[in-house]
């Protein structure tokens, strides 16, 4: 089995991260430090230390989801003492940590679990599992930029995949005690947005870059696995089916 993978069933962190810490000398084979990734290691013989702790088999895997609210970071830690997502989890292992993410101003569903393997499916864009968003904007698109958008556009970190956006509703924009526009448009649109990347801020960037203001930014559902009635800032833990359906 590769060092990272071993690592990651352990719980303690996502695949991705694992490789990171590993190039950063966090991790040892029978008190050598390894650098590379992909490192073969036995299971059954060697003794694997990850940033000083050994690393010991998983016997609970835990699958939970949460209707993250604005204003939280989606991270373990924050250096500046900013609320993160963890602040919404009480009465769980800390080895539990958050599957991709949400940025600070965008709520929804947002995946938690300590199954290294599960998330590491989860995030890699070969699997390209569908990620559906409802966006408030400024102003109704014209039919050339939602053509582009559809067809992919360039955002900082590339150019976008094909997207699925359809306009759901529309309603005016006026500010109802100064009876002035809060935007130049005069209206803010809702659209369902269908994506299967990551890119950091992607469906904000994808808006901007057709002159349009995204005001708020909900996930509703990843894969089959719906948002649903969940109050927000609540969690729930998955069912056996919905983590089999999940998994790719």
């Amino acid at each position: 089995m590769r060092l990272e993978k071993y690592i990651a069933s352990a719980g303690i962190a996502s695949r991705r991260a694992i490789k990171r810490a590993i190039r950063e000398g966090n991790a040892s084979v029978n008190g050598t430090t390894i650098l590379i990734p992909g490192y073969p290691i036995d299971v059954e013989k060697d003794c694997i230390r990850f940033e000083g702790r050994q690393v010991e088999p998983l016997t609970e895997r835990i699958y939970l989801m949460l209707n993250k609210p604005a204003g939280y970071i989606t991270t373990r830690h924050d250096e500046r003492g900013r609320p993160t997502v963890m602040d919404l989890l009480t009465d769980l292992p800390k080895s539990i940590y958050p599957v991709g993410r949400l940025d600070l101003e965008t709520e929804g569903l947002l995946l938690f679990t300590n199954d290294g393997e599960f998330a590491y499916q989860l995030m890699h864009p070969s699997h390209e599992i569908d990620k559906t968003y409802i966006a408030w904007v400024n102003g109704v698109l014209n039919k050339r930029s939602l053509e582009r958008l559809r067809n992919g556009v360039e955002i900082t970190g590339g150019k976008t995949a094909p997207a699925n956006i359809k306009l759901l509703d529309v309603k005016n924009a006026l500010n109802m005690f100064t009876k002035k526009k809060t935007n130049k448009y005069g209206i803010v649109a809702k659209y369902r947005v269908i994506i299967h990347e990551g890119k950091k801020r992607q469906v904000r960037l994808m808006f901007k870059a057709m002159g349009h203001r995204v005001n708020r930014l909900k996930r509703i559902r990843i894969g089959t696995l719906r948002l649903g009635n969940l109050p927000q800032g609540q969690y729930r833990f998955l069912t056996p089916a919905e983590v089999a359906n999940l998994k790719v």
